[in-house]
């Protein structure tokens, strides 16, 4: 549970860490905690199913397509938490790449 909790707060951070990029906003690390929490969970249940959808267009772009996958998923969470804004879809894109190699890397420590 301990690990869990200390993944949940680096991830965290990595959200907040993201605003630094030109474009990107999130109005405190309470909001980081909880954007943290909804990529999480669909991380868990939902891209799973997207991904088994996309399976072919996935294959034919060498798995670059997970990008745009989790920019689209970031962009959501954007649209719908009012505390958290993408303003520069660049800098979404790269926010998104940040995201999915942290969030990488937490899912194999």
């Amino acid at each position: 549970m301990v690990k869990l909790v200390i993944k949940w707060l680096i991830f965290a951070g990595v959200i907040s860490a993201t605003c630094y990029l030109p474009g990107i906003s999130v109005d405190g690390f309470e909001w980081a905690m909880a954007i943290a929490a909804i990529l999480t969970l669909i991380n868990i249940f939902i891209k799973p199913l997207i991904k088994l959808l996309t399976f072919p267009i996935n294959m034919m772009t060498f798995g670059i397509f997970n990008l745009l996958l989790n920019f689209a998923i970031l962009y959501a969470i954007s649209y719908f938490v009012p505390y958290y804004h993408i303003h520069n879809l660049l800098s979404g894109f790269n926010a998104s790449v940040i995201i999915a190699i942290a969030y990488f890397i937490l899912k194999r420590v």
